[in-house]
């Protein structure tokens, strides 16, 4: 069920409608709820990010598909939708949920992920997982001034509870078709077999503020995340959790996987636009992830880059775009009061090259943040 030369952990970075409309790029200029899942030196930027609850949730697929499929009547149109996605960019869902607080240089925060991704040549030789994420992040970033340069440098430890399991076309359809009908869609994984267990990710992070100027580093799971499993049946880990929050007893050890080191550099440059800036207030930026792999694989270094852009309109209306990965993204947001909702259209490249196998999707998510 889980390959021996599979055994790479998915990263725990949420899909954030502020940052996937902006083509994934927010290294240098990270701040606020973000900061957990993408620099740790952003805890310091200015102001300070109180998030009640943040609730995002995605589809890895085009959306217009997504939504027809979903609404259309019979489940001939839905099975339709899922084949096609399967085997043209890959199909995936997913939510999260969070509680956070960021700001004068300490990040707290306790967020939920769940996502998934499945992918074949045709339906049947399809394979994929679903993943379900429950970490708790606490760091610090401390502003140092040397030579008259600002430099921010920040640090967090992240332990993690995760539970994986596989996910093929039939189970896929199944979870799809029980949102549709208002059945329950973790009744298609309940008679196969499992991972749960334990990890503890460090982050690390730095920003240099040269005026406008800001450089950016950031080491995402620093060494590496290894992941301690064990193998239960679906159904029991559920009932389990359910009844005491707890795994069940016994199963078998997994051994081995981890969550690889990510080290992504970027640069932001945000105009003083002066008395306009209440007006109009834009910023932009760039990122280089994953430089490890940009050095040693044999991938195209489109699929490492990612730029974005985001312009602040009466201090109440985003509106976002960028490049991800080659691949154009755009989003907005809005704010008023207490209220935080944003939505990003964007897409990735899950193959080795530019346009081998294109992801589209959608993300949104509706927040309550002072």
């Amino acid at each position: 069920i889980f390959p021996e030369d599979e055994k790479i952990d998915p990263p725990f970075v949420p899909l954030s409608p502020e940052v996937m409309a902006q083509g994934g790029a927010f290294v240098a200029n990270a701040h606020g709820y973000n900061a957990l899942f993408y620099n740790p030196a952003g805890f310091a930027m200015p102001g300070r990010s109180f998030t009640v609850i943040s609730s995002s949730a995605w589809i890895h697929a085009n959306p217009s598909r997504f939504f027809q499929a979903v609404t259309a009547d019979g489940s001939d149109e839905l099975a339709d939708f899922v084949d096609e996605a399967i085997t043209s960019g890959g199909l995936g869902f997913g939510f999260s949920g969070g509680v956070a607080f960021v700001g004068k240089g300490l990040g707290l925060g306790t967020v939920l992920n769940v996502d998934s991704y499945l992918y074949g040549p045709t339906p049947i030789q399809a394979s994929g997982n679903i993943h379900a994420t429950v970490a708790f992040i606490g760091g610090l970033a401390l502003p140092v001034n040397l030579f008259g340069i600002k430099f921010i440098l920040g640090a967090d430890l992240r332990p993690m509870i995760r539970v994986i399991a596989p996910l093929d076309c039939t189970g896929a359809f199944d979870i799809l078709n029980a949102v549709r009908t208002g059945g329950d869609p973790l009744a298609a994984l309940n008679s196969v077999d499992a991972m749960h267990g334990f990890g503890l990710g460090i982050d690390l992070g730095g920003i240099v503020e040269l005026g406008r100027l800001k450089l950016g580093l950031s080491v995402r799971d620093f060494l590496g995340t290894p992941f301690s499993y064990t193998q239960n049946n679906f159904e029991d880990i559920l009932s389990s959790l359910r009844k005491s929050l707890t795994f069940p007893k016994g199963g078998s050890s997994v051994s081995g996987y981890s969550i690889p080191m990510d080290i992504t550099i970027g640069a932001a440059y945000h105009p003083d636009f002066g008395s306009l800036k209440r007006f109009i207030d834009p910023v932009v930026h760039a990122d280089l992830s994953n430089l490890v792999g940009f050095v040693q694989d044999s991938r195209s270094p489109w699929t490492h880059l990612h730029i974005g852009t985001e312009i602040e309109l009466l201090s109440l209306f985003k509106l976002r775009a960028g490049l991800n990965q080659g691949y154009i993204t755009i989003g907005g947001g809005f704010e008023l009061l207490f209220m935080d909702l944003n939505w990003a259209l964007f897409a990735r490249e899950m193959g080795e090259n530019f346009g081998d196998r294109k992801s589209s999707g959608l993300t949104v998510e509706a927040a309550i943040r002072f």
